[in-house]
């Protein structure tokens, strides 16, 4: 199966479900939920900074943005898959 096919089954397939607003949804959801937990690692550092300046490096705060960032997507992901899953089956049961 070429590219193409493949694209024309994807088309297909994200209309059949919905895709797109479920996507649109999940994706502002996890939004909000990564902009709590920026303010919550932002106030932390500076919590830390404030106690002792030198201990603060650029190295750390990347860091932990970044496994920050990467915990947020997987559980944006895991819950989206989860929660759409039950109503799938809750809608194909009644």
């Amino acid at each position: 199966m070429g590219l193409k096919e493949k694209r024309i089954l994807w088309k297909q397939y994200s209309k059949m479900a919905d895709l797109p607003i479920i996507a649109r949804r999940k994706f502002f959801n996890n939004c909000f939920d990564g902009a709590l937990t920026s303010a919550g690692i932002v106030s932390g550092f500076f919590v830390l900074f404030l106690i002792n300046p030198t201990f603060i490096t650029t190295s750390i705060i990347l860091i932990t943005g970044f496994a920050t960032a990467l915990a947020i997507g997987v559980s944006g992901l895991w819950g989206a898959f989860l929660s759409e899953d039950a109503e799938r089956k809750k809608k194909f049961k009644i």
